[in-house]
């Protein structure tokens, strides 16, 4: 390995490692991104009060007015232009998730460096979509949220992309993109646990992402941390990184190797195939 590249990824781990004993540095264009997520996260803000902080950020009120007609949330065709009333359809748990759908979304365009930003897009796409299909498992197999579903869907992976934001001060790691995914793969459950808890996540949250890293084998899903890991090893999006880290078995492996019954799966999948792609829409665009 060139020396020069390692010496970085050596520096790299340094930084994050230090910095985890004090706050995070996210960018300034995050900040009202995180004031939304933060009053969202007050138990005692009511959806009224909310809807007042909806409609103050014109970003968020379009992706509730897209998600409150969604087909997932409006089965009946009864369109919703108010952001209001979009509000009081939608409800608390998937206004948060809109939050944090934009808060990666502007980390992925912050990112300055062309190799980085496409890594960036490759896991926010790969996220929306893990999201949409977490929902809807939580919802067809088992008795667990699934409004908490999608949104740990979302963050599931915000550890590196939070990582990816700070290499472009390292860009020496892209002329090495298997040293590049292997650092951040090493740093993805310690950058993932200080960024959740950060942003002052539910420990429900949490714990769940850091345990989607296995499955345990039961069907249906028995815990969120289990939906979740369903959903990534279905994705149609795949992980940008797992092809690269030789060290990684890829999910889909992992979920046959324990016997998953794809058969019940695919056939939720299959049935929820217009609902999964308007969450998608609607957290996409």
């Amino acid at each position: 390995m060139n020396q020069t590249i390692q010496a970085a990824a050596d520096a790299f781990r340094h930084t994050f490692s230090s910095e985890t004993m004090g706050e995070l540095s996210f960018p300034t264009s995050l900040d009202a991104s995180r004031r939304v997520l933060k009053a969202v996260e007050n138990p005692d803000i009511g959806l009224t009060a909310l809807a007042k902080i909806v409609v103050a950020e014109p970003l968020l009120s379009a992706k509730v007015i897209r998600l409150a007609n969604s087909v997932a949330l409006n089965p009946n065709n009864q369109t919703v232009r108010d952001v209001r009333q979009a509000v009081l359809r939608v409800g608390m748990d998937p206004i948060k998730a809109l939050a944090m759908v934009l808060i990666m979304d502007q980390l992925r365009q912050a990112q300055r460096n062309s190799g980085c930003r496409e890594f960036s897009t490759r896991l926010w796409e790969r996220s929306i979509h893990i999201a949409a299909l977490s929902y809807v498992l939580a919802r067809k197999l088992t008795r667990l949220s699934a409004d908490e579903a999608m949104f740990a869907g979302i963050v599931h992976d915000l550890g590196r992309f939070y990582l990816l934001s700070r290499v472009a001060d390292y860009p020496v790691l892209l002329e090495d993109i298997v040293v590049l995914a292997e650092t951040i793969n090493d740093l993805a459950d310690q950058a993932t646990e200080k960024v959740l808890n950060e942003l002052n996540l539910p420990a429900s949250v949490v714990d769940a992402v850091l345990a989607s890293r296995r499955y345990s084998g039961s069907m249906p899903p028995a815990t969120l941390g289990d939906i979740l890991f369903v959903a990534a090893a279905v994705s149609p999006r795949q992980d940008p990184f797992e092809d690269l880290d030789t060290r990684v078995v890829p999910a889909t492996d992992s979920v046959l190797a324990l016997g998953l019954d794809q058969g019940t799966v695919s056939e939720a999948i299959a049935a929820s195939g217009d609902e999964i792609y308007s969450i998608v829409v609607a957290l996409e665009s």
